[in-house]
């Protein structure tokens, strides 16, 4: 089941409803990303087309995201479904295993990436170097378009030892479609850089898309420091943020947008419990919604077995304590609903916590994930 999970697939589940039969509630559908085709597991028309144009444009991201929908017909009629993305992990490549790669792969990993190495030195191309990377490869850097699988999931970072392969590495990636692709240098370096691609005719509009000097502003001096600077642009480009200080500036947000987790791994480790678990009774629990300051925020889970044992978190505290029990509920009696969680500034002081908001948490049977799979996946075409 592992293998559905990377190539590309959201699941849809419908967590709330008005004037629509209660049936609704709970009902679950996989798209997949490629291909044409139709299938109807969400019983409703006008709700499997809105909802497979909504996957099909949140493709890019692969964020967490939920969506009132109406019935263009009869407008009393909509369903809140839950679209639950499971693209294959960003990547994060770095080009160079210099020192600057050593911290910046440890900050990698810490933000969920997948990280690969590449250098074209032994030495500094080792798993004994990089005991964390995903993948290491020693290879020259002009062959580096036959040893990696480029992307828009594909982040890359040119670091490498010297100016004519910093080159080397640009000029073959720059027309890849890349989440991000930044390259190290002083100014004046990277002039000349720039002044030399232009010359082999490199459109100037892609190379103004290449984030150079790479990294953002924050006084960076020692490896480490530049590598978090690197790091912090990396998340504003994925997250969207402005990068001011926030004692100066209130964060941005997008009217109406809820802040969602970036998938990590031990997320997908708890789906992929759900779908292979099959001895004890448990409810999978999902926050759907959060306001305020929260532990975690829409799109972390939580596994809970019937007796009493829990795989992932949501948060920790007596807010999951509070999930943990309305979760065993649905085990007993089979039925999925949404519990809501607040935590007051007072309560949350006593847990030894600085939040103090609210979350929305939608708990199901575990075992609709394994009959949903079981039964197929809806392909939408890209």
């Amino acid at each position: 089941m592992e293998n559905n999970l990377q190539q590309g697939i959201a699941i849809v589940t419908v967590i709330s409803k008005q004037n629509l039969p209660d049936s609704l509630l709970g009902q679950k559908e996989i798209f997949k990303y490629k291909d044409e085709g139709k299938a109807g597991n969400l019983e409703l028309p006008w709700l499997e087309e809105q909802v497979a144009e909504i996957v099909q444009n949140n493709q890019s991201n692969g964020m967490f995201k939920l969506a009132t929908l109406s019935n263009p017909a009869k407008p009393e009629q909509s369903a809140t479904v839950m679209i639950d993305p499971y693209l294959p992990p960003h990547e994060l490549i770095i080009l160079g295993g210099g020192h600057i790669a050593v911290p910046l792969l440890t900050i990698g990993k810490i933000l969920g990436y997948q990280v690969t190495v590449v250098d074209d030195r032994h030495d500094f191309a080792s798993e004994k170097r990089f005991p964390e990377a995903d993948t290491v490869i020693c290879c020259d850097f002009s062959d580096i378009e036959k040893r990696l699988t480029l992307g828009s999931g594909s982040s890359v970072i040119i670091v490498t030892r010297g100016h004519q392969h910093d080159q080397e590495c640009l000029r073959r990636l720059i027309k890849y479609p890349l989440a991000y692709l930044g390259m190290i240098g002083s100014r004046r370096k990277i002039k000349i850089v720039r002044q030399q691609l232009l010359e082999e005719g490199i459109d100037s509009e892609k190379l103004d898309q290449v984030h150079m000097p790479v990294g953002l502003d924050v006084g960076a001096q020692t490896p480490g420091e530049v590598a978090v600077s690197i790091a912090a642009e990396l998340l504003r480009e994925r997250r969207g943020g402005s990068a001011h200080s926030l004692r100066d500036h209130s964060p941005h947000k997008t009217a109406g947008a809820n802040t969602v987790e970036i998938l990590s791994a031990a997320d997908r480790e708890v789906l992929q419990k759900t779908l292979t678990e099959d001895e004890t009774p448990a409810a999978l629990a999902i926050i759907v919604k959060t306001v305020g300051s929260t532990p975690r925020k829409a799109g972390a889970r939580m596994l809970v077995y019937g007796d009493g044992r829990i795989l992932g978190t949501i948060g920790g505290g007596c807010g999951e304590s509070e999930v943990r029990l309305a979760a065993l509920s649905v085990i007993d009696g089979n039925l999925p609903r949404i519990h809501k969680v607040s935590l007051s500034a007072d309560t949350a002081a006593l847990e030894g916590m600085v939040c103090g908001g609210a979350m929305e948490v939608f708990i199901e049977p575990a075992d609709t994930y394994k009959k949903v799979f079981s039964g197929g996946e809806k392909n939408v075409s890209k």
